[in-house]
C-alpha cells in the first residue's frame, strides 16, 4: 500500500512540475539562508558565509536534479518532452506532417488487416463440421493473372458440379460492400451474395430464423438477408424483433430472415449475406471468372481424387470451348489442415 501511494505521488508530480519546482526552490533558499546566517554569526564575511553554506548543502543545482529524479517519473517526463518537441516540429512542417500521418495510417491499417486475417485463420480456426471435406475451387488462369485471381465462371461452376461426381454440393458467392441506409444515415457494411445452399455446404444454421430457400435465389425474390451476430448486436443492439423487419441497402429493401450464431462471419469478416440472385445471362456466363466457389466432398473422397475429377472436366471444357478455356484448368485445395490445427479459405 505504501509503495502504491509513493508511485501515485510520483505520477501526480509529473503534472505539477512547475508548482513543485517553485516550492522546492523556496525551500532551498530558506535552508541556504539559514546556513549563511549561522556562518555570519560565527564571524565569517558575507562572501565566505555564502560559499561555505553552498558547500555544506552540496550544491544547489545538483541537489535540485536529485530531487527531481526522486520526485517524479524521469522516463515518463522524457517521453512527454519528446512528444512536445515532435508536436512543435510537425506544426512547423504541415507538408511533412500530412505525409507522416498518411504513412502511419496506411501502416496501421495494413497491420490491422493482416492481424485480423491471422487471428481469424490461425488463432481462431473455423468450427465447421467435417472441415477436412471443404475445398476452395477456382480456375487457374496462369501466373500472369496473379495469386488473388481465384475465381470461377458461373456456368463452369455448374459444369464442375454436374460433371465431377465428387461433391456432395458446391456453392458460389460474391463478396463486397453494401450501403446500409438507417434512418437517413448511410454506412458501408461488408456482405456476401451467396447461393441458397451456402450455409448447408458449410454445415451451419442460423441461431435465429432460417436460411435462404432455393426460390429466393431467383432475381426479384432475392431481397432477403441473413445477418451476423456481431452485426445484429452493433447495428440493432440485439433487438429480438429484427427478424421480419426490413432494412434498406443499395436502394433496395431486404427482409431479415435469419441471424447467424456468434463467431460465424465466413468469408472473414462478413456482416450479412443475401441470395446471389443470378440472372439467366449471368448463370450461363463462362467468359470471365468472378465467383468464389466452395465445395463439400463426398465422404471418402480425397482432395487428390477430386483434383483428378476437376482436371477431367477442365479438359472436356477446353475441347468444347476453346476460345475461353484454352489455358484454364480447374484447381481445388482443401480449406483445412485439421492435423495442423488451423483452417484457411485460400491456398
Amino acid at each position: 500500500m505504501r509503495n502504491l501511494r509513493a508511485w501515485l505521488l510520483r505520477l501526480a508530480a509529473v503534472f505539477r512540475k512547475a508548482q513543485h519546482d517553485r516550492e522546492f526552490v523556496d525551500e532551498m533558499e530558506s535552508h541556504l539562508q539559514m546556513h549563511i546566517d549561522d556562518n555570519l554569526r560565527s564571524g565569517m564575511n558575507a562572501q565566505d558565509a555564502r560559499r561555505q553554506a553552498l558547500i555544506k548543502l552540496g550544491g544547489v543545482e545538483p541537489t535540485k536534479e536529485i530531487y527531481r529524479e526522486r520526485r517524479g517519473l524521469p522516463l515518463l517526463e522524457t517521453v512527454l518532452q519528446d512528444l512536445r518537441y515532435a508536436t512543435r516540429t510537425l506544426r512547423k512542417n504541415p507538408g511533412f506532417t500530412i505525409i507522416a500521418v498518411l504513412t502511419l495510417a496506411l501502416g496501421i491499417g495494413a497491420n490491422t488487416a493482416i492481424f485480423s486475417m491471422v487471428n481469424a485463420l490461425l488463432l481462431h480456426p473455423y468450427n465447421f463440421p467435417d472441415l477436412d471435406r471443404l475445398v476452395r475451387v477456382w480456375q487457374n488462369r496462369g501466373i500472369d493473372e496473379g495469386a488473388d485471381a481465384r475465381f470461377i465462371a458461373p456456368q463452369d461452376a455448374a459444369d464442375l458440379q454436374n460433371g465431377a461426381p465428387v461433391f456432395d454440393a458446391l456453392t458460389t458467392y460474391r463478396c463486397g460492400d453494401f450501403n446500409l441506409n438507417t434512418e437517413g444515415n448511410v454506412q458501408a457494411v461488408l456482405g456476401c451474395r451467396v447461393s441458397a445452399n451456402f450455409f448447408d455446404v458449410l454445415g451451419v444454421s442460423p441461431a435465429l430464423g432460417r436460411m435462404f430457400s432455393p426460390a429466393e435465389e431467383q432475381p426479384g425474390a432475392d431481397q432477403v438477408a441473413v445477418v451476423s451476430y456481431g452485426f445484429w448486436q452493433r447495428r440493432f443492439a440485439g433487438d429480438a424483433g429484427l427478424l421480419g423487419k426490413v432494412i434498406q441497402m443499395n436502394g433496395k429493401k431486404y427482409t431479415v430472415v435469419g441471424i447467424m450464431p456468434r463467431g460465424f462471419d465466413y468469408p472473414v469478416p462478413m456482416e450479412l449475406w443475401v441470395p446471389l440472385g443470378l440472372s439467366p445471362a449471368e448463370k450461363t456466363d463462362r467468359a470471365k471468372p468472378w465467383l468464389g466457389a466452395l465445395g463439400r466432398l463426398k465422404p471418402g473422397i480425397s482432395v487428390a481424387q477430386a483434383r483428378i475429377a476437376a482436371d477431367s472436366v477442365s479438359r472436356r471444357l477446353q475441347q468444347e470451348y476453346r476460345g475461353a478455356h484454352r489455358t484454364w484448368r480447374r484447381t481445388l485445395a482443401r480449406c483445412s489442415a485439421a492435423k495442423a490445427g488451423f483452417a484457411a479459405f485460400w491456398l
